[in-house]
Formats: structure tokens, C-alpha cells, sequence
């Protein structure tokens, strides 16, 4: 038996990873990978970032949107998690404690009719300069944005002013900000 003729492009191929995929085309994409050795190393390198993913999330190495199911999964799986709720134009004292293993903060804003949500952020050990994390995954419905630093860079730092402001964009690419939000971090020795 031979792979078929019609490959199953990158976006098909991590939805199947995920489970995410059209259930009717599981079995083609399964029976495809068995015969097709481009695409099943395709797949098995789809497998590998997804790992390597996993290992830098949880060594605490990168930034990511969270929802909330998934951090109720973390904490019932024993991770340790530290949240600070912050609302609009709301300030908040933290810290990292060392058995900390993610950093929760949860933005409350509204999101019912953004198109695209940007995350611009400032230090105040480096006052010129910002940075923006664009076009954030969000939900529509929910109160809140669910921001979650690497934790492993934020033990590092110095005590500081950390200030987050959430920016709806919309389909001219001009800028709305929709909340602001200060984070007074106390470094741990």
C-alpha cells in the first residue's frame, strides 16, 4: 500500500498532534504518515517543538497567554502558581517566591469587540524602552487577560516597576489602549 498522492500541510499536521484535527481525517493523516517518511518527519519534528515547548514553559523560560482552565490544570497538578489581579489603571506589590513555578497576571479589562489585542510593556530600570507582544490570543467573553511571564527572567531582575498596557488594534492598525497596569516588583534574595 502506497501513502496517498494529497499531503496534509503543516497546519493539518499540528491540529493532528493536538487532537484538534477534523476527526474524519485522522485516519487518512495517520495512514498517510505511516507510508510517507517527508511527512512523518514533518511530524516528528512537530512532536519535538511541542516538547521543547513544554520543557521551556515549565523551566519557567517564556511568556505566554494562559486560559483559565489551564491554570486550574497547573495547580491541580501541583504547580505551584502565584497570581496578582490587577484592574484597569490598578497597581499591585509582588514578588517571586523560589518554589514558584509560573507567574499568573491576570488583567481585568473588557474584550467584547476587540479585533486584535496587543500586550505593550515597559521596565523601569529601562524607562525608553518597550517592548509589544502582538496579536494575543484572547477570549471575547472573558473579563480578564491572562499574562504569564518567565518566571526564571523575573527572579533575575532587580526590584522595579513593571507596567503592562493592553491595546486593542483594529483593522487600520490603529491603537486603542484598553487598560494600564503596574506591577511594583520586589526582588527576592
Amino acid at each position: 500500500m502506497t501513502a496517498p498522492a494529497v499531503h496534509p500541510d503543516w497546519q493539518a499536521l499540528v491540529d493532528h498532534w493536538f487532537g484538534d484535527g477534523d476527526p474524519a481525517a485522522a485516519d487518512t493523516i495517520d495512514e498517510h504518515l505511516m507510508h510517507c517518511d517527508a511527512c512523518g518527519a514533518e511530524f516528528d519534528a512537530i512532536a519535538a517543538l511541542s516538547q521543547g515547548v513544554r520543557a521551556a514553559f515549565g523551566q519557567g523560560r517564556v511568556a505566554t497567554v494562559l486560559s483559565v482552565p489551564f491554570v486550574e490544570r497547573l495547580k491541580a497538578a501541583g504547580r505551584r502558581v502565584r497570581e496578582y489581579r490587577v484592574a484597569p489603571g490598578g497597581s499591585v506589590a509582588c514578588a517571586v517566591a523560589p518554589d514558584d513555578d509560573v507567574l499568573v497576571s491576570r488583567l481585568e479589562t473588557r474584550l467584547q469587540g476587540v479585533q486584535r489585542l496587543d500586550a505593550v510593556y515597559t521596565f523601569s530600570f529601562a524607562p525608553d524602552q518597550e517592548t509589544r507582544l502582538a496579536d494575543l490570543p484572547f477570549d471575547p467573553d472573558a473579563a480578564e487577560v491572562l499574562l504569564a511571564p518567565p518566571i526564571a527572567e523575573v527572579r533575575r531582575q532587580p526590584s522595579h516597576e513593571f507596567v503592562v498596557r493592553l491595546v486593542a488594534v483594529d483593522d487600520r492598525g490603529v491603537d486603542r489602549e484598553i487598560g494600564r497596569y503596574s506591577f511594583q516588583h520586589r526582588a527576592t534574595t
